[in-house]
């Protein structure tokens, strides 16, 4: 027998949610690493700066899956009211 977290994580609609609370919280994450004092002492490269967004990215999808699940299940929640009628 299938469990409903199972189904829930199977659900196109549960994952956009969990994918729209990630985004916001990349947005935080990136506010959060950009308000650190950088020094000008070691030039960061472009890979560098990618590889933390891509990073800061990872963390936000993961804090949306794990941390962040009873904020995703609330919007689902909300949106399967209307959406599975």
């Amino acid at each position: 027998m299938v469990s409903p977290v199972n189904l829930q994580r199977k659900d196109p609609l549960w994952n956009a949610c969990s994918e729209f609370v990630g985004s916001i919280f990349y947005d935080v994450f990136k506010k959060m690493y950009n308000s650190i004092p950088q020094s000008d002492l070691i030039h960061k490269s472009s890979a560098e700066k990618w590889y933390t967004d891509m990073l800061l990215y990872e963390y936000s999808k993961e804090a949306a899956k794990s941390d962040l699940k009873p904020l995703v299940d609330m919007i689902y929640k909300k949106l399967a009211v209307n959406t599975y009628r």
